[in-house]
């Protein structure tokens, strides 16, 4: 870990593009604007009455069918995944993104107008250490589809995606370590892809409305579809890692670990970061400090059991004699 803390940052300036929204297929434009120390990144629905907001939170989740959806309360916001992406890849930890719609502008499908977006508003520090979680021992999630992701320790951001589609087609991996700069050039342009047989099924229930050849890979048996060519042999995997990125992101805290991933989705990546947010939770109850009384009172053993960590050998103290004594401390 550096000997100096580093620093939260946010976006230097207020910046905005407009586009098409993925699912919805409604026209949007989203602004960026600056955010102070420790208020995370928010969504804003300027639409709405009141302009309610949304803590881009893993509490918040409420579906990943395609997509990562969140919401507080009636108010929803679909399809954060890359905008979110992009803030963390780039440094970006306060921000409040505000829209005027219910979904992002999809872009060309890849993070690249993200980045474009944040590099025009800029980054700056703030007077505040960033907030991290570190992996202290391997940690996995696994689903029945086959999915399983695992955080291994390290003192780097890192990410070991290997990514099949149906019957092992188009079965890529790619192994690397997450900049801003890598992001950038590395993951930022990958396009999200959809196979030709889930495209109907998609549509039936109402969603990839603004979807086309423009904004999406459409894989057809050994047939790529798109308006230009794969931009990278391994298009794919990277996307994956793109939205694993995003995903990760509503823990709230900045991750130091290796995450390796096999054949990861949304609803899996939302499993780790709820699992990572319990240790989270977990962690700071028992750094909690406890007030411990001076002098004469002493304590009963319900109240040792409140300071004592609740493990082995610890949960020895108790017992009947234990539980009718009384523990002096003394100043």
């Amino acid at each position: 870990m550096p000997s100096t803390p580093e620093l939260q940052h946010t976006v230097a300036k207020a910046a905005s593009f407009s586009g098409t929204a993925l699912h919805t297929g409604e026209k949007v434009t989203l602004k960026l604007h600056p955010a102070p120390v420790d208020h995370g990144i928010k969504f804003k629905r300027k639409d709405l009455q009141d302009e309610p907001t949304v803590d881009a939170k893993i509490e918040n989740l409420k579906t990943v069918e395609r997509a990562t959806t969140i919401g507080e309360g009636p108010v929803r916001v679909h399809t954060v995944e890359h905008v979110l992406a992009a803030l963390w890849a780039m440094g970006v930890d306060n921000a409040i993104v505000e829209m005027d719609a219910n979904e992002p502008p999809i872009g060309d499908g890849s993070a690249q107008a993200y980045v474009e977006l944040i590099r025009k508003a800029g980054v700056t520090a703030q007077e505040e250490p960033r907030k991290f979680f570190d992996a202290r021992e391997p940690m996995h999630v696994e689903a029945k589809t086959g999915a399983l992701l695992i955080l291994l320790p390290d003192d780097k951001f890192r990410i070991s995606c290997t990514q099949a589609g149906p019957n092992n087609q188009f079965t890529q991996f790619l192994s690397l370590e997450l900049t801003p700069s890598i992001f950038e050039c590395e993951i930022a342009p990958a396009r999200t892809f959809v196979y030709y047989e889930d495209v109907e099924p998609l549509m039936d229930k109402n969603l990839i409305k603004g979807g086309s050849l423009e904004n999406a890979i459409v894989v057809r048996g050994e047939a790529v579809l798109s308006k230009e060519p794969l931009r990278f042999s391994d298009e794919f995997v990277r996307h994956k890692i793109l939205d694993i990125i995003g995903d990760l992101a509503l823990v709230g805290r900045r991750i130091r670990g290796h995450v390796v991933a096999v054949k990861p989705g949304h609803a899996v990546n939302a499993e780790l970061a709820r699992a990572l947010a319990r240790e989270q939770t977990r962690r700071s109850a028992m750094s909690a400090p406890r007030a411990i009384p001076i002098g004469d009172s002493g304590l009963d053993t319900g109240e040792v059991m409140k300071i004592l960590p609740h493990r082995y050998p610890f949960l020895m103290v108790t017992g009947s004699s234990a539980s009718r004594a009384k523990i002096k401390l003394r100043p």
